[in-house]
């Protein structure tokens, strides 16, 4: 049955608009009146930048205007969408009226229901609305504003007599609130750090954002603690080149003198900076050369300045605080290294016998044929300089010559490596307390290496076997002058250590289970064995190394130890499980070290578990906790509350942990009991707090 109806063609009506923009009107029924044009039923109007639909739709040729009735929808750049009853649009200065109003910003699906609108040239002007990311139907949140303004082009939102409101209950209330809805750099206040400590009273700081250029910004952090002081902190991020990254930060925090004297801190003034730089093509200009430079340098006056620079409680101890700065060029064929170090230990009263390295110097040449392709040789160079105000300094000189010449047997099923390396160590000694002879140690070794590498089809898997046997023999050892353990034990030459290699006959095994179909492991085993001879070739075995994992399913399960069969003992020990099934997952990490007359490690113990359970959807809780079993202590235990829906984010977090401070006795360690409290308004932004239930 034919309709009553019919869809009119499509009428293309050529304008003289900015642009020269055209415009395409499609209706179930069209009528023109000289510069009048009226369609109804269905009206769609589009063109390079507009898409628009109604039940009716006016147009004004002349004056080139288009009334809209019913159902509006109106979509720009397919970026910001509206929707009304009525609007009135001027394709000549793009303004606009519309009552009332559904905006989209579809980016950042942030939506506006207002009671009317009004738009001049990239201004969206708003009256008595409401502002969300949520649910339409229902929101999460929502903020309510007596008017506001939206411009579209810097994507920026105004808004005055601002409530924020938490399903239909009122939270919070702001004269003016802005806001960006893309993720554009701009200058402008961050969300604050909020948080209560019992000692320390209400904790607030507030982030300060400026982006003047795109390749740099900068943000002050001034904060202040009630009861305790007050304090800035500064970050200075650069991008100097495509290649490069510069982030300076530093900061001071001034305490009040009845806290420093209750707790008997050893600083009231804590002060510190940070420079980080890294850059890659900075000399390097051929192809096949590239070169890098990494710098990390640190200073602080003591551990509080670590701890105070971030509102959040219980920051990391820094006590050991490391200084760096790395240079590298390399060729096809060398390589060439400078390393700085310098360590501060804040623990002591004085930084003078810490040894420092400046400089260490690296050159290697990779290996290269000699004679016929089959005989390899390297070299490599490092000079070392240890040095310190207060004990004995010592520039270190090693060399590392290795010539080795390989072959395989038997249809390559075995590979044969044959290697002789000749080594060098020169150390010169400065300003010890005693008058110590330059040392001198020069050794070669015979190695020969033994491998094989095997891969086994089966029908579901792949299974691959690497097995590797190596014989060292040291010889010709030749030493001269005072060195640590070989000829002198002083204890003021135990930082310069050298090592005299003992024969050694290795043995090492690595193989895995693979999927045949996808390729991914399902079980790897390395087992690892020393025989070790001494001079009269009286053998003892070395350290035995043993590490399984195993990837199932739904997770995996990890081991790896390392007993001393001469102090008969296990002197290593990590393990790790973890699973994952549904909407549960739960991990497990258990590590053990011992200190033995052989093993060279510190006396420890400890194990961390974490199991999260998700329910509903976007809802997660999850307990963690670090347990010391040395000392007896928990040193983090905590359970979160995490929901992450798509338009807003909050987590709570109660949590007991440590915090090192410095006192005038030493370092001091505190156990705290500490909320956190995150919640983000996508894509507003968010609030963090944190109160300090309790000290000990």
């Amino acid at each position: 049955m034919l309709k009553k109806i019919l869809i009119l063609s499509l009428v293309l009506l050529n304008l003289n608009a900015k642009e020269e923009e055209k415009y395409q009107i499609n209706a179930k029924n069209l009528d023109t009146q000289n510069n009048i044009v009226i369609a109804t039923g269905n009206v769609v109007v589009f063109s390079k930048t507009y898409f628009m639909t109604a039940n009716k739709a006016i147009y004004d040729k002349e004056n080139n205007t288009f009334e809209l009735f019913d159902d509006v929808v109106i979509l720009k750049d397919n970026i910001l969408q509206a929707q009304s009853n009525y609007a009135f649009v001027n394709m000549e200065d793009e303004s606009m009226i519309q009552n009332p109003t559904l905006l989209l910003d579809k980016p950042s699906s942030v939506w506006i229901n207002s009671k009317a609108s009004s738009k001049t040239a990239n201004i969206v002007n708003l009256e008595s609305s409401i502002l969300s990311s949520c649910d339409c139907e229902d929101p999460f949140w929502s903020m309510r504003f007596s008017s506001g303004d939206y411009d579209t082009q810097d994507q920026w939102i105004n808004t005055f007599n601002t409530r924020l409101y938490i399903k239909n209950v009122p939270v919070f209330y702001t004269p003016y609130f802005g806001f960006s809805t893309d993720t554009t750099r701009r200058t402008g206040l961050l969300f604050p750090k909020i948080g209560y400590s019992g000692s320390e009273g209400f904790v607030y700081g507030q982030p300060i954002y400026f982006a003047p250029a795109d390749n740099y910004d900068i943000e002050l952090v001034p904060q202040i603690r009630t009861n305790r002081g007050e304090g800035i902190h500064g970050y200075f991020r650069y991008a100097d080149s495509p290649y490069s990254m510069l982030k300076f930060e530093s900061g001071l925090f001034v305490e009040h003198s009845d806290y420093a004297e209750e707790e008997n801190l050893k600083n009231k003034k804590h002060f510190g900076w940070n420079v980080d730089y890294q850059r890659t093509n900075l000399f390097a200009q051929q192809e096949d050369h590239q070169d890098g430079l990494y710098l990390n340098a640190n200073w602080l006056n003591d551990v509080d300045y670590s701890e105070i620079e971030n509102v959040r409680f219980g920051k990391n101890d820094t006590r050991r605080v490391e200084s760096k700065l790395n240079y590298f060029y390399k060729t096809p064929e060398y390589y060439a290294g400078s390393y700085l170090r310098y360590y501060l230990e804040t623990s002591l009263e004085s930084n003078d016998s810490v040894i420092q390295q400046l400089p260490q110097i690296q050159l290697h040449k990779f290996s290269k044929p000699i004679l016929f392709d089959e005989l390899l040789y390297s070299a490599d160079l490092r000079y070392t300089n240890y040095s310190r105000q207060l004990g004995l300094n010592a520039q270190q000189y090693d060399l590392s010559i290795p010539i080795y010449y390989g072959f395989s047997l038997f249809d390559d099923y075995i590979r044969v490596t044959l290697k002789e390396e000749i080594s060098m160590s020169r150390l010169e000694y400065d300003k010890g307390i005693s008058s110590y002879n330059n040392g001198m140690f020069v050794q070669n070794r015979h190695i020969i290496e033994v491998g094989t590498d095997l891969l086994k089809p089966y029908e579901e898997y792949l299974h691959t076997v690497n097995f590797n046997t190596e014989l060292s023999i040291p010889n010709s050892a030749r030493t001269r002058g005072d060195l640590y353990v070989l000829t002198n034990n002083s204890t003021e030459l135990a930082p310069f250590p050298v090592t005299k290699d003992q024969k050694t006959l290795s043995f090492s095994l690595n193989h895995s289970l693979y999927d045949r179909e996808d390729l991914k492991q399902i079980i790897n085993h390395k087992i690892k064995q020393a025989i070790i001879y001494d001079d009269y070739d009286n053998s003892t075995l070395g350290d035995f190394e043993n590490e399984v994992t195993f990837n199932y399913i739904l997770g995996s399960i990890y081991n790896r130890i390392k007993y001393s069969n001469q102090d008969d003992t296990l002197i290593e020990s990590s393990s790790g499980f973890s699973l994952s099934y549904d909407w549960f997952a739960f991990n497990a990490n258990h590590y053990m070290s011992k200190d033995t007359p052989n093993s060279g490690k510190e006396e420890l113990e400890s194990y961390m578990l974490a199991a999260t359970a998700r329910f509903a959807r976007d809802y997660w809780l999850t307990y963690q906790v670090n347990y010391n079993l040395i000392d007896d202590i928990k040193s983090r235990e905590a359970l979160i509350f995490t929901v992450n829906d798509k338009c807003w984010r909050l987590n709570i977090s109660f949590e007991k942990e440590q915090e090192s401070t410095s006192t005038i006795y030493g370092h001091k360690i505190k156990n705290q009991d500490v909320v956190y409290f995150e919640l983000e308004l996508k894509p507003l932004g968010g609030i963090n707090q944190s109160y300090n239930l309790g000290e000990s």
